[in-house]
């Protein structure tokens, strides 16, 4: 029932707007993740230009050093470099964006297919849209949207069923663009080549008009047959813009020197990325 999982939590879409800065600019992101009265925080520091995009997830010690992973395009989104720093050597790999979501739209047919596990069409529907505060100096809309979904499989003679409902609150701005990259990374969600992906994301990001500046998430993910509901709330607050000039925005996007990762190291790192839902920009 991991997939599950995994395809409900995609559909909470990450902070990504554009900012007026001379050459470019840096967002910190503040996350906070909720889990069983356990509250985990950390940051993400985002930076881009016109054609450029790097995540760095400095993790809870919130500072960026050689050691962050990272995951940065430097061509507009067409290819990714994602890089991390185990030991004393530095890895990283560059993935081709839509090669990349395919590959992933496979590993998850395989998966529900290998244990086969049933997964019903998700429905998302929106409960309220509201005018919201301004964030950012920029006038909001709060949108909550209502993702819900449910799965099963036999093992032997026992049903295992899951239901999964996924609030989101989101407050987005119109006076802001999306950016081209971000533009060109959720289409490639779009084409993962598994259907339940594909549709979900597609009706997702066709009710959200605008730049998210500000989300919350309660996902509860419910074992029917033991009628137990396990919660976690994420909430996504920008904290910090600030602007970037050339030179700066060069260093930070230099590609690395690196030993190239093996398949099972990127399969593990994308897999990392993706349960903390790093991967979906």
């Amino acid at each position: 029932m991991k997939n599950l999982k995994t395809l409900l939590l995609a559909a909470s879409i990450h902070l990504f707007t554009v900012f007026s800065a001379e050459a470019g600019t840096r967002v910190i992101v503040e996350v906070e993740v909720t889990k069983n009265d356990h509250v985990e925080k950390s940051s993400e520091t985002i930076t881009f230009d016109e054609n450029r995009f790097r995540i760095d997830f400095p993790g809870a010690g919130n500072e960026v050093t050689e050691k962050t992973p990272y995951i940065m395009s430097v061509n507009g989104g067409k290819s990714w470099v994602l890089g991390d720093k185990t030991e004393d050597k530095f890895y990283c790999t560059e993935m081709k964006t839509e090669e990349f979501f395919r590959s992933l739209g496979d590993k998850v047919t395989d998966a529900i297919e290998f244990f086969n596990v049933t997964v019903e069409e998700p429905t998302i529907k929106k409960i309220l849209e509201e005018p919201g505060p301004v964030i950012q100096g920029h006038k909001t809309t709060h949108l909550q949207l209502e993702t819900t979904a449910k799965a099963y499989a036999w093992l032997l003679f026992i049903k295992f069923e899951y239901s999964v409902k996924v609030m989101d609150d989101l407050w987005y701005t119109t006076e802001l663009d999306m950016h081209p990259v971000r533009k060109k990374w959720i289409n490639a969600l779009t084409q993962s080549g598994n259907n339940t992906i594909d549709k979900m994301f597609s009706e997702f990001t066709a009710k959200l008009p605008g730049a998210v500046l500000k989300q919350e998430s309660t996902i509860d993910i419910t074992n029917v047959r033991k009628n137990e509901t396990k919660t976690q709330i994420h909430r996504s607050t920008i904290k910090k813009v600030e602007e970037l000039q050339t030179g700066e925005l060069d260093k930070i996007f230099k590609m690395p020197r690196c030993e190239a990762m093996d398949d099972d190291k990127v399969e593990e790192k994308a897999k990392a990325l993706l349960s903390a839902d790093k991967l979906l920009l």
